[in-house]
């Protein structure tokens, strides 16, 4: 279809339905563990996990986009990672 669905289900809660339009591109090589990989940094970064989970989401659909038209020899290429660069961000303890 033109659009994706994730949904985050927590105990106790009603579940957390984010939908978008599906991103056009060959370059989907490391979505899943880019996605994980965001999470973990938001959560480190203090989100709680919903927040988390969109912060990460919103991430990869960007890197999806920013390499749609990237093309790294044949098959399935990688999303780009760098597609914005910003400031280490460190957590005051």
């Amino acid at each position: 279809g033109d659009a994706v669905l994730d949904v985050l289900a927590l105990a106790g809660q009603p579940p957390l339905l984010m939908q978008d339009a599906r991103i056009t591109t060959p370059n989907l090589h490391g979505a899943g563990c880019t996605l994980s990989s965001a999470i973990a940094a938001h959560l480190a970064l203090g989100l709680d996990l919903a927040g988390a989970v969109q912060a990460g989401r919103q991430y990869v659909r960007q890197a999806l986009a920013a390499g749609a038209a990237v093309r790294t020899g044949r098959g399935v290429g990688p999303l780009n990672h760098g597609f914005a660069p910003v400031p280490a961000h460190c957590r005051p303890w």
